[in-house]
């Protein structure tokens, strides 16, 4: 009895750590790209004017 709720607990922690969100990417690559009905502008720190630091405006065509 006592094996079986300890292998419960060490899985529910193994789970529980692929679960965890992860922090925020700083790499070029997670960064939304421009598409084909949204350009997305990239500010530079100088030029922000709140926490975002890209803008996404519609394309129409």
């Amino acid at each position: 009895m006592l094996v079986r709720i300890m292998v419960l607990i060490a899985a529910a922690l193994m789970l529980s750590a692929c679960a965890k969100p992860q922090g925020g990417c700083n790499d070029v690559g997670c960064r939304p790209s421009s598409d084909l009905h949204n350009l997305t502008i990239w500010w530079q720190p100088q030029l922000r004017n709140s926490p975002n630091d890209y803008t996404r405006v519609t394309v129409d065509h």
